[in-house]
């Protein structure tokens, strides 16, 4: 296989965000020929949290993978597939060391891609600006590409931030890691969590493809996911106000990474922004 393609899409939010993944999976298949789907279903559950429903519905739309990021606990329930080995979802692997759910997920590529390498997706959280408290996701990195068995892995490395500089600093970090043995090879760097997608996509040394935010799957016309009208309400008259996941313009919104699998390394990075009909 010459080439492997991975779409991964931004955070979805609740059930608009969970229909986006489900019509964009198909196009994303046919029309770029993706051989496997990643999303970050961190605010599947009504904008916070993922449900284990959430979740397999997730499966059933096309995600090959499902990450995680600052709300990762949000719905206790989740807990048993993130400790579940076979299930392809993980927490941020830079919460401490006896926090509970699997580090990292093997991406079980399908028939699609069956001659593909071996490819793993760790989610790290920033720390500038978040509520979550984490430890160094540099550090993090070092050490789980250090204890990975297999050598000849490909890693896809999702950091979850606010800060774009520190999304630009760990892509930056991971080409570091780049050695001239046949070692865990990283070939792309994907931000997520602001929700909106920003206009950076490119190949750091025609190698490593990094955008610093993939934005979301849900409806854009709103206030990052949420409603208009009672965001407007809490932002300027500071009025108590439930922000529920808002309706129109639902859109799904990632990536495509192109992978050249012989010289392993990134070959392409082509945003995406795929509309729903209303």
């Amino acid at each position: 296989m010459p080439e492997l393609r991975i779409a991964f899409l931004g955070d979805v939010v609740g059930a608009a965000g969970r229909r986006a993944v489900a019509h964009a999976w198909p196009k994303l298949r046919d029309l770029h020929g993706v051989h496997a789907l990643i999303v970050n279903g961190e605010n599947a559950r009504n904008g916070s949290g993922c449900s284990p429903d959430n979740f397999r519905e997730l499966l059933r739309g096309g995600a090959d993978a499902v990450t995680l990021g600052d709300h990762v606990y949000k719905d206790r329930n989740i807990l048993e597939m993130l400790e579940e080995p076979r299930q392809p979802i993980a927490r941020p692997a830079n919460l401490a060391a006896g926090a509970p759910g699997k580090r990292m997920i093997h991406l079980e590529l399908p028939e699609r891609a069956p001659k593909a390498p071996p490819v793993f997706v760790l989610t790290v959280l920033g720390r500038l600006y978040m509520p979550m408290m984490s430890n160094s996701p540099f550090e993090c990195i070092d050490r789980e590409l250090a204890a990975m068995p297999d050598r000849n892995a490909l890693v896809i490395v999702e950091i979850h931030a606010e800060a774009t500089s520190e999304k630009q600093a760990v892509a930056w970090h991971c080409l570091n890691t780049w050695t001239r043995d046949h070692g865990p090879r990283v070939v792309a760097v994907i931000g997520t969590h602001t929700h909106v997608q920003t206009a950076d996509a490119r190949l750091l040394d025609h190698a490593l493809a990094a955008i610093t935010d993939l934005g979301m799957c849900g409806p854009h016309r709103s206030v990052i996911g949420r409603d208009v009208r009672a965001t407007l309400a809490a932002m300027v008259q500071q009025s108590p106000a439930a922000l529920d996941v808002a309706d129109g313009d639902n859109r799904a919104c990632g990536v495509i990474i192109r992978i050249d699998t012989e010289h392993r390394r990134a070959c392409g990075v082509e945003v995406v922004n795929i509309g729903v009909p209303e």
